[in-house]
């Protein structure tokens, strides 16, 4: 199947991780870890840069992830460390008086504040630890089960078998596997329920509510607009599923992919070029949409919408925009034609995702070739992240180009773009063509068996 194993990412074994992890702990703080917590990363069939717009996404959990050990500490403080070679700048001290935003409000001066004090400054990797600390304290006010203990701090040892900067949600992944942490050794519930037992302990609900919280984390400290589609499926993947993510009130149902899993393979191409939600085009992009929602009069862009959408009502959608626009010279300051354009977007994305999830959960009837249809809808996909909400990148597009060539039913970039991976889906006999073909373009491109994994726990 394949023509060079070095190109293929293997996820690794789980409990070698733990071991290694373990000892290296050890040697790193001189005594011993408490335990081991591990969260997946994630591909996404269909949904990106919707999950703030209320939109539903398909994401799934990859076996790729983030694993943290950890131990408690009693003076309030940080001391984190991960063995990524691109990230590795030794031991990181986060005081306990750095931890949050500087007075919790999260306002864009609190984040500039904040990156100013970073231990290494704007963008540091530990500010996404240190922020769900931060967060898991704020919920633990409401929620006996997560009351944190006064004073708690930890150290940590992180490694990934994730590309960092993928797009395939790294961060969600080191945010999520850093809360599980802190609520195994800091809370009543871990406290109650020591080692794996936390795992059963943790109901669904509790696992929204920490999903939450990891995106508050992320939104008021680290600076990023992420809308919860990461750190969902991070906490709450069902092995062998993919999730029907409604982000209105984020409910999910799994729904299965052995229709498309008999025959063919899904594919995470990670093109080497690493992205970053925190440097402004992302947000920007968000904002041109919610602009759009503004001068339509809604709060959320899926209630422009109705329950079962169709292009037919995207049209219509995009036609009051363009009577409410026609005397604008912009729309709240933006670009009115980039606006309209995040717009397009966003709603075509929705209507693709309402018919993944008709089609994967056996709604959709007389569909004789479900890969087909799934592949066709990848590909719109790529070329609605290409041409309206503009994040795609050469790579990317060469990826698609070479995908589709080479036998692939469809492809699309996933994530939320200006760098990072390409999901694939093709038949089997087609994969060590594709490979090879997707080595000629890259060096730096490595390929990811995706295969819908389980959710967050503590190994």
């Amino acid at each position: 199947m394949r023509t060079t194993d070095a190109v293929w990412l293997a996820p690794g074994e789980p409990q070698e991780i733990h071991s290694d992890l373990i000892s290296r702990f050890q040697a790193e703080y001189g005594r011993p870890a408490s335990g081991v917590w591990f969260a997946p990363g994630r591909a996404n069939l269909n949904g990106e840069h919707i999950d703030f717009h209320g939109g539903r996404c398909l994401p799934l959990a990859l076996a790729h992830g983030t694993y943290v050990a950890a131990a408690p500490r009693q003076d309030g403080q940080l001391r984190l460390r991960t063995l990524d070679a691109s990230l590795d700048d030794g031991v990181t001290t986060v005081p306990a008086e750095q931890i949050g935003p500087v007075n919790g409000s999260g306002t864009d001066q609190d984040l500039q504040d904040h990156h100013a004090r970073s231990p290494r400054g704007s963008g540091h990797w530990s500010d996404y630890v240190s922020g769900v600390l931060w967060s898991l304290r704020e919920l633990g006010v409401s929620q006996p089960d997560f009351r944190m203990q006064d004073g708690f701090g930890a150290d940590l040892l992180v490694v990934s078998t994730l590309p960092i900067g993928g797009g395939l949600s790294s961060s969600a992944a080191l945010e999520c596997a850093s809360i599980l942490a802190f609520v195994a050794l800091g809370t009543p519930l871990g406290r109650q329920n020591p080692l794996q037992d936390i795992n059963a302990a943790l109901s669904r609900q509790h696992r929204k509510d920490l999903a939450a919280a990891c995106v508050r984390a992320e939104v008021e400290v680290v600076g990023a607009g992420t809308g919860g589609l990461d750190q969902t499926v991070a906490l709450r993947a069902r092995a062998g599923k993919v999730l029907s993510l409604d982000c209105r009130d984020f409910s999910v149902q799994p729904l299965d992919i052995g229709c498309i899993q008999r025959g063919y393979r899904l594919v995470a191409v990670d093109t080497g070029q690493a992205h970053r939600l925190v440097d402004g085009q992302f947000s920007d992009r968000r904002a041109d949409a919610e602009a759009a929602a503004h001068l339509l009069g809604f709060d959320r862009l899926r209630d422009a919408l109705p329950e079962k959408p169709r292009k037919a009502d995207v049209l219509h959608v995009l036609e009051e925009f363009d009577r409410l626009a026609e005397q604008l010279d912009s729309v709240d300051g933006r670009d009115t034609q980039a606006c309209r354009r995040r717009l397009r977007h966003a709603l075509t994305e929705m209507v693709r995702s309402e018919k993944l999830h008709h089609l994967l959960s056996g709604e959709a009837y007389g569909v004789r070739h479900v890969a087909s249809t799934v592949g066709d809808i990848l590909t719109s996909g790529h070329m609605s992240m290409r041409d309206d909400a503009e994040v795609s990148f050469a790579v990317a597009d060469l990826v698609v180009e070479t995908a589709l060539a080479q036998g692939a039913e469809g492809a699309r970039l996933i994530g939320g773009g200006f760098g990072g991976s390409v999901l694939v889906l093709v038949p089997i006999g087609a994969l060590p063509r594709l490979t090879a073909a997707l080595e000629g373009i890259s060096r730096s491109i490595r390929l990811l068996d995706v295969v819908p994994s389980a959710a967050a726990q503590a190994l």
